[in-house]
């Protein structure tokens, strides 16, 4: 009875069921064999870089946000690693390589390269060779993580671009960009 005068409860009682859930946080099998708990949405494994883990993904579903870069510390003595723990709760996101058109004017403003594996002077590294649209013309940006027994250093060289000379080492590749739109 109390259906039927309120005709509208059962549609809205389908439409809650039929929502979708929170994003379900993505793990990802490292080269050990043990899975890393990533926290991110459509992660995926881009390389293992010293003790740390080069993830691809988002921290949401169904948003505008962009896939991106995201570093997590590894344990050796772990058999499931998890993000939450090794690494900050919130994890640094750095930029996923790619051509990024501005979301309002679809102007092509920020044309990013990301480089990883033995990188600056047969180190360990990640280097994003970046150019951005400044007032009409192109600034070109480096930033570099080198990945140290102790951690990792981060350099950022802004007008210049020194590490293009280590791109070429046989142990350095690149990871393809992508198209995309910048964030709202």
């Amino acid at each position: 009875m109390f259906l039927l005068k309120y005709p509208l409860i059962p549609v809205l009682f389908a439409l809650i069921l039929s929502a979708p859930g929170p994003a379900r946080a993505v793990e990802v099998q490292l080269s050990s064999g043990r899975t890393l708990e990533t926290g991110l949405a459509e992660a995926r494994l881009v390389a293992e870089l010293g003790a740390f883990a080069v993830i691809a993904g988002r921290s949401c579903i169904a948003c505008d946000e962009n896939t991106s870069i995201y570093l997590h510390r590894i344990s050796p003595r772990d058999k499931r690693v998890s993000a939450g723990r090794e690494s900050p709760a919130t994890p640094e996101r750095y930029t996923y390589p790619g051509d990024y058109r501005d979301y309002l004017s679809e102007e092509l403003v920020e044309k990013t390269r990301l480089f990883y594996g033995q990188c600056y002077e047969g180190q360990a590294a990640l280097l994003w060779l970046s150019e951005y649209r400044v007032e009409g013309d192109w600034q070109k940006d480096e930033f570099l993580i080198v990945f140290r027994d102790g951690g990792m250093e981060e350099r950022y060289n802004e007008g210049r671009q020194p590490g293009r000379l280590h791109t070429g080492h046989a142990d350095c590749r690149e990871l393809p960009g992508i198209d995309a739109e910048t964030e709202p």
